[in-house]
């Protein structure tokens, strides 16, 4: 039986998930020094933008510009996150998905405002929810209950990450992999995102007793930045190893996006 993930995407296609939302706004000339979030509200056009280049580039799930947006302020933080799921309704056109995007550290200090970015996502007509960059169990038990209350409808996507790739890294992700696996509600979907780039991301994927469906990893740290033609392998890889939806985070440009999707469409023929 296909889980309410799949069913959005009936065939058995690979998904190629969207790249990377603030790497695009910087490029265009959005402050560093400014949270992205802020973006849906001062250039919202930025925005659909990034968003459309990802469309075209044949991304089949946007995630909204919201990443950020439980630590901006208050006052701004509503009003953001609805212009941040219009924003990618424009963009994604009746055509892709759209995702409610949030990062998942420190979800467990969230209480009430956590509460009320959800319902506003979900009130908002998200086709999923993605807690991304969840690093304690506590984070993902937060993400899995506050989805459950206020989006039982709702695929919900909760991405571990990698830090410094050491045991204790390793075994941290091991037991947020432990938990969301052992949930009994096909609703969840357990994922890794960012890492430290994709040969960290593939390596602890391929270490888990069962490969992630959800993998989004970045283009890497520092020095250790990789070309697309690597995110492009690292993308095949990751399908035949048993990933379905396969994406980039941070550094991941509608180009790197286009020479993926080209890796997967040989793939599914």
């Amino acid at each position: 039986m296909k889980s309410p993930l799949d069913r959005i995407f009936p065939d058995r296609r690979s998904v190629l998930l969207d790249g990377a939302m603030a790497t695009a706004l910087f490029e265009r000339g959005w402050p560093r020094h400014l949270s992205t979030v802020l973006a849906n509200l001062e250039a919202g056009e930025w925005v659909v933008a990034v968003h459309s280049a990802h469309v075209e580039s044949g991304a089949r799930i946007l995630q909204t510009n919201t990443f950020g947006v439980l630590l901006g302020e208050q006052s701004s933080q509503v009003d953001a996150a609805r212009a941040a799921v219009s924003h990618a309704r424009e963009a994604a056109a009746g055509k892709v998905a759209v995702a409610g995007a949030l990062a998942g550290y420190d979800l467990h200090f969230g209480g009430n405002r956590l509460d009320e970015i959800v319902a506003v996502l979900a009130g908002e007509g998200v086709d999923m929810l993605v807690f991304e960059t969840c690093n304690t169990l506590a984070d993902a038990r937060a993400a899995r209950d506050v989805a459950a209350h206020l989006a039982p409808s709702l695929p919900v996507i909760i991405c571990a990450t990698t830090t410094d790739g050491g045991h204790d890294d390793q075994k941290r992700v091991r037991e947020i992999m432990a938990l969301l696996a052992a949930e009994p509600d096909d609703h969840v979907v357990a994922g890794l995102n960012c890492c430290r780039g994709p040969y960290d991301a593939l390596r602890m994927a391929m270490s888990l007793p069962e490969m992630p469906r959800w993998i989004k990893p970045s283009i890497g740290v520092g020095d250790d930045q990789v070309n697309d033609h690597v995110m492009a392998a690292f993308a095949r890889a990751a399908r035949i190893h048993g990933a379905r939806y396969i994406g980039g985070c941070c550094g991941t440009s509608p180009d790197t996006l286009a020479t993926m999707a080209a890796a997967l469409n040989c793939l599914d023929g």
